[in-house]
């Protein structure tokens, strides 16, 4: 019989109706959670009202209200820093869409009792029944490229991957107080891939495949060529400051090479010959933004959506 004491800590930002699901199936596990930690990253929609509702005095529901958007790294620094003070052994880490089928956690916990020499855990996660590959991925030793797990990998009960995303994450609360709380100054995007480059050093993560979660994201409509949003901000400071903290001299190298090419080199020349009848000025802006700021290596994150604008 399982006894293992754990958290659920998810973060969430204007998905009120997604959050009532998702807290729905957290709440309801076959191994029931011992508290379901959730930050309101200063949710403008019906969100706190719906936490209030729910908000019993038991301490079941520990809310966190956060006064500005810190981003998902911001919230789940907060999250799992008020998690590892409670008296549980790991802590599972969800966004308000994911929502983990009843037997989650008792599938993931099982192997957690039979395989000790692990300390972080995750499962599979499907988009409208389909597996996700991009949530569990792979590390190459020169570079730090990432690539997919295999889709057949997921045919066999467990196996180890690189770098999980939040989106079911699994962690031993010892290894939490061995290597910190996720980088807040990241905001979104990268957050997750460096701080599983952290957990890499003690541990690899096993995918346990049977442990399914129903990731209910928005699938946005690729335009090709593709244009930028302001997320994209985040995702190549991050990058360079994730390669820049866990990588050799010759990893950054292979990286900046990597993005003269996709990025840099790419949006110069749809400038030069307009592709799709656009300027691409945005997108060179957001770049040029996005490496100026990660060579002074902020340790901060404005709230914002980026100084560039369209």
């Amino acid at each position: 019989m399982i006894q293992t004491k754990y958290a659920i800590v998810v973060v969430t930002y204007n998905r009120e109706m997604l959050l009532q699901e998702c807290i729905d199936k957290a709440a309801n596990q076959t191994i029931k959670p011992d508290c379901i930690i959730i930050v309101n990253n200063a949710s403008t929609d019906k969100t706190k009202i719906y936490l209030n509702k729910i908000d019993d005095g038991s301490g079941f529901f520990d809310i966190i209200n956060l006064s500005q958007n810190i981003g998902g790294a911001g919230g789940f620094a907060k999250g799992i820093e008020h998690a590892v003070k409670k008296d549980v052994e790991c802590i599972l880490i969800i966004d308000d869409d994911a929502m983990i089928e009843k037997d989650y956690m008792e599938r993931i916990l099982q192997e957690r009792q039979r395989r000790f020499e692990y300390k972080a855990f995750a499962g599979t996660v499907k988009v409208n029944d389909k597996i996700d590959t991009f949530h569990r991925r792979k590390v190459s030793d020169i570079g730090m490229l990432l690539r997919n797990c295999k889709e057949e990998e997921y045919l066999c009960a467990c196996f180890e991957c690189d770098i999980a995303s939040f989106c079911g994450m699994v962690l031993d609360v010892e290894l939490i107080k061995r290597i910190g709380l996720p980088h807040s100054r990241y905001f979104i995007w990268h957050d997750d891939a460096e701080y599983s480059l952290r957990i890499r050093k003690y541990s690899k993560f096993l995918v346990v495949t049977k442990a399914v979660l129903a990731h209910k994201t928005k699938i946005n409509e690729i335009f090709r060529p593709r244009r930028y949003d302001w997320r994209e901000y985040y995702a190549i400071r991050n990058r360079i400051l994730l390669v820049k903290e866990h990588g050799t001299i010759l990893d950054r190298i292979i990286n900046a090479m990597h993005l003269f090419v996709h990025v840099i080199f790419r949006n110069w020349v749809f400038k030069l010959i307009k592709v799709d009848h656009y300027d691409w000025k945005y997108e060179n802006a957001i770049v040029k933004e996005a490496i100026r700021d990660a060579k002074g290596n902020k340790k901060y994150v404005e709230n914002r959506t980026c100084r560039v604008r369209r």
